[in-house]
């Protein structure tokens, strides 16, 4: 039963299509990065002599052309794994205020803004997401992982004894990474979104 379930997944997208983060190989030359990071380039091209603004021009173009790179090789990767484009389609969704709180400590505050390092509001979602996938590919193994245990235990021949000590890690870690992603999500959205879901089933 667990070999067909962990084999089988849920189909998570339902009635709509799903619009693709990118088309074609092409985007890998058009995609752009978002308009903060565009500011943060700007800003920092202020008070550069001409030569350097060109070279920190060409850097940013590069970098963009890697993001487009990323983006398009995400796109293929979630067409074999709907898990992994659910998790990439509510990133997708997120907006960023142009501002944070700085929750650490306040002497590390005032240490941080004297040495004028605190960070900036790119540096600042790029850490949010980078938080965000790394539990998505924590969750994603592990599930792969317990398919490929749980699919070796199966073909045993019955006199083998079955030891599923490794697949309940394994499903254990899964769980807890895919709950340190949804703490990463405001309460108030989650509520919205399970009332979204059951005034929907009401219908």
């Amino acid at each position: 039963q667990m070999n067909n379930q962990l084999s089988n997944p849920p189909k998570l997208f339902q009635g709509e299509t799903i619009p693709k983060r990118t088309n074609t190989p092409t985007a890998q030359l058009t995609t752009s990065i978002s308009s903060a990071n565009k500011d943060q380039y700007q800003m920092n091209r202020n008070g550069l002599n001409v030569g350097d603004k060109v070279i920190a021009m060409w850097n940013q173009a590069d970098v963009e052309r890697q993001w487009g790179m990323l983006q398009y090789a995400e796109s293929k990767r979630e067409e074999g794994n709907e898990m992994r484009a659910a998790f990439n389609f509510y990133a997708r969704q997120l907006s960023f205020a142009d501002e944070y709180v700085l929750t650490a400590p306040k002497d590390k505050r005032k240490e941080m803004i004297r040495n004028d390092a605190l960070p900036s509001i790119t540096a600042v979602i790029a850490s949010d997401l980078d938080r965000r996938d790394l539990y998505r590919n924590q969750f994603l193994t592990a599930i792969d992982d317990a398919v490929a245990e749980v699919a070796y235990q199966v073909r045993l021949k019955p006199e083998e004894e079955v030891d599923v000590t490794d697949v309940v890690n394994l499903v254990n870690e899964a769980h807890e990474a895919c709950e340190n992603w949804f703490l990463l999500i405001p309460s108030q959205d989650v509520e919205e979104a399970v009332a979204a879901v059951m005034l929907k089933d009401a219908k």
